[in-house]
């Protein structure tokens, strides 16, 4: 049996919510329970557990580490583990781990869970670690740069070589707000934005809007994944994987020549959609997860899209929000969707599976056969691309 090529078939998640009531455990029971179950599948069928990193809470990053996922859930097939931590790339290491497992006939069956709870760490202890962890300790973090000024400065310099305004900007902000106000797995649930609130809300760091920055909160989710071959045998629901492209930029966002990502995201676009054999203009659904606003305007240039300084225009002209003819990013991003470190990622995958199996809700992109998928991790370091499709090419 040719067993190349994988599927998700199973998601869970939980809601990102802040309840520190809700322990990691307790998460991650209700995230793998509901994975495997939605998969069809017996927990024994699970082969291996591969999980992202919990970013900043040591507890439970150890115990995962050690093994304790497949002895807590009885997982008595289980044969591997392991932990990856590549920031908001976790989850895409997971995957190509997970891949290598199945084709190489090692696994039928893989679980990729994830939890976060942020809401029980010290608000201080919280804002140290996002604001040394992207950043190098020498040349930057001691002349009082953080994560939010990094970032706030790249987007003033997208802003001023594309002429985006501060309008078109928050639009991207009030689009993600959207398409977050209609999942109830979000923490803004039923809460859209206007203009006028994302821009009068207070500055963070010039020209970034608190709405326009991410809220740490608490969540998690899960994955089950099997080969394409075993995907059809089941019969059932599936996101198969047809490309894949990666590159790495840097880890220094002041070092970096690639400023806005658009090479990275231009050369992994490219090869995952190569090797899946499709075009942009075949792609249903575009998920990028770059944590800010501006990543979003400039992957979509990137991808091809449209033209370079024209995607902040896309979003203002309400064309990748909800009813309009470009969807992008569904889920909100972390600044809809709320942050969850590592586990941002984990929902994108989340949603862009149940985009294809036809369960997105109010969110659903119609006839949605062909997403495009962008994670990246650390100080948007790197770009990872993939390209998933309802049927298998």
């Amino acid at each position: 049996m040719n067993k190349r090529g994988i599927a998700i078939i199973g998601v869970s998640e939980v809601p990102t919510r802040r309840m520190p009531e809700r322990t990691r455990w307790d998460i991650l029971l209700d995230v793998c329970i509901g994975a495997v179950r939605d998969a069809g599948i017996d927990k024994d069928d699970i082969n291996a557990v591969i999980s992202p990193n919990p970013m900043a809470q040591p507890q439970i990053a150890l115990e995962m580490a050690l093994g304790r996922i497949p002895e807590v859930l009885g997982l008595n097939g289980c044969r591997d583990i392991c932990v990856t931590n590549a920031g908001g790339t976790s989850t895409t290491n997971c995957i190509r781990i997970a891949e290598q497992l199945i084709d190489s006939g090692q696994a039928d069956f893989v679980l990729i869970p994830h939890t976060t709870v942020q809401s029980d760490i010290p608000v201080q202890d919280l804002i140290n670690f996002f604001a040394t962890a992207p950043l190098d300790k020498e040349w930057e973090y001691p002349w009082g740069v953080s994560f939010n000024g990094s970032m706030g400065l790249i987007t003033q310099r997208y802003m001023y070589e594309t002429g985006s305004t501060a309008e078109d900007m928050a639009a991207v902000t009030v689009g993600l707000r959207a398409w977050a106000a209609l999942d109830p797995n979000s923490i803004f649930y039923e809460k859209p934005v206007t203009l006028e609130d994302v821009l009068n809300s207070r500055m963070i760091s010039t020209p970034l809007h608190a709405r326009e920055c991410n809220l740490l909160a608490d969540g998690g989710g899960a994955l089950v994944l099997t080969s394409h071959d075993i995907a059809g045998e089941l019969g059932g629901k599936a996101a198969y994987k047809l490309g894949h492209g990666t590159r790495f930029m840097s880890a220094t966002p002041v070092l970096r020549k690639d400023v806005f990502h658009r090479r990275a995201y231009r050369e992994t676009s490219s090869d995952a959609l190569e090797q899946a054999g499709l075009s942009i203009e075949d792609m249903d659904l575009r998920q990028v997860y770059g944590a800010y606003p501006y990543t979003q305007c400039s992957a979509l240039e990137a991808y091809g899209v449209c033209a370079i300084g024209e995607g902040a225009k896309l979003w203002a002209e309400g064309r990748c929000a909800p009813g309009g003819d470009l969807p992008c990013t569904t889920m909100g991003d972390a600044t809809g969707r709320g942050h969850v470190g590592s586990g941002v990622s984990m929902a994108f995958y989340i949603d862009t599976a149940r985009q294809l199996f036809g369960e997105a809700g109010e969110r659903q992109v119609p006839d949605c056969a062909h997403a495009v998928l962008t994670t990246s991790g650390g100080s948007v370091m790197n770009a990872c691309t993939t390209v998933f499709g309802k049927e298998p090419q």
